[in-house]
């Protein structure tokens, strides 16, 4: 069945992202975590779409949610017409041979607080006719679909389809407050009181070997963020798993002496290849690959 024009034009794009990503992942709750918004978000824009075309969009499985098979086939047809879009937004900006207009960056939380802001600042002087939107998530943003124009992120290899340059290594350490220090006696990573990390890190590398050596009742924090881990051990609650550039930063921290060396990682600029001969792209990459490579290495990371 082919879709007409009209019904092609019906269609909210935003609202079907949140209608695609529930399709993906099964559940209201797992999208909205994935979107980083709340279930009543999700639910409303799905509402929306449906009102909107006339049409139920999912039926209640066993398994979560699955789309209807009228739906399965329209979507397809929208994701279809959606991709042709993007692909053409993608060309047209990689051709753009002006230092201005907007630039979407998607980092982490981590990254923005400890390291990019003094980078931003001195870019803008540079180049004061980009406009740099900053999306300060640890999701993991599709540059493809045009979600951000650049992405700076921790990550063991480069991802297809994107390119990129690794701008440096991350290394991780423990770390406590003097406080914890002097009262603990601990002389090994399973007796020690430990922030660890909730569902949403669960991925990374560090959470990961936390699950591996330590027992889950020696967790007594956890957090979405390092940034959170480092306020918390700050305070005396336990030690935390950090990387170098944020704990060595901290003048209410020591570093344990347990070697982690095996979660090093690499720090990337990530661009879609369409984008790569952009002016804009080219212009920041350079100015915050060799800002962030001497202040890593400044700091002793």
């Amino acid at each position: 069945m082919r879709y007409s024009a009209a019904i092609m034009q019906q269609l909210n794009w935003d609202n079907l992202r949140y209608v695609l990503m529930v399709s993906e992942k099964g559940s209201i709750a797992a999208a909205a975590l994935e979107l980083g918004v709340n279930r009543t978000t999700v639910l409303r824009r799905i509402n929306i779409f449906q009102h909107d075309l006339n049409c139920r969009i999912f039926e209640r499985g066993d398994s979560g949610y699955i789309l209807t098979p009228e739906a399965e086939k329209m979507i397809g047809a929208a994701r279809e017409v959606e991709n042709t879009l993007f692909d053409m937004q993608r060309q047209i900006a990689g051709h753009e041979l002006l230092l201005e207009g907007e630039l979407r960056v998607t980092t982490t939380d981590t990254l923005m607080v400890s390291l990019l802001g003094p980078h931003l600042a001195s870019f803008y002087r540079k180049h004061p006719h980009i406009v740099v939107d900053i999306v300060m998530t640890n999701n993991i943003l599709d540059l493809s679909r045009r979600e951000a124009d650049i992405a700076i992120r921790p990550t063991q290899s480069l991802e297809a389809p994107l390119v990129g340059r690794r701008v440096s290594d991350i290394h991780f350490g423990i770390y406590a407050s003097p406080d914890y220090f002097d009262s603990c006696q601990a002389s090994s990573p399973t007796e020690h009181q430990w922030i660890g990390f909730d569902t949403s890190l669960q991925s990374t590398q560090p959470a990961k070997w936390l699950e591996a050596n330590v027992p889950k009742s020696r967790v007594c924090l956890r957090g979405d963020s390092f940034i959170a881990l480092k306020i918390a051990a700050e305070n005396g609650i336990g030690v935390a798993l950090l990387p170098h550039y944020l704990g060595n930063a901290s003048a209410q921290l020591r570093r344990l002496p347990i070697s982690v060396h095996e979660l090093t990682t690499g720090l990337w600029l990530l661009t879609h290849p369409d984008l790569f001969r952009s002016s804009k792209v080219h212009a920041f990459m350079d100015h915050f690959e060799e800002g962030i490579h001497r202040d890593l290495a400044i700091s002793g990371n």
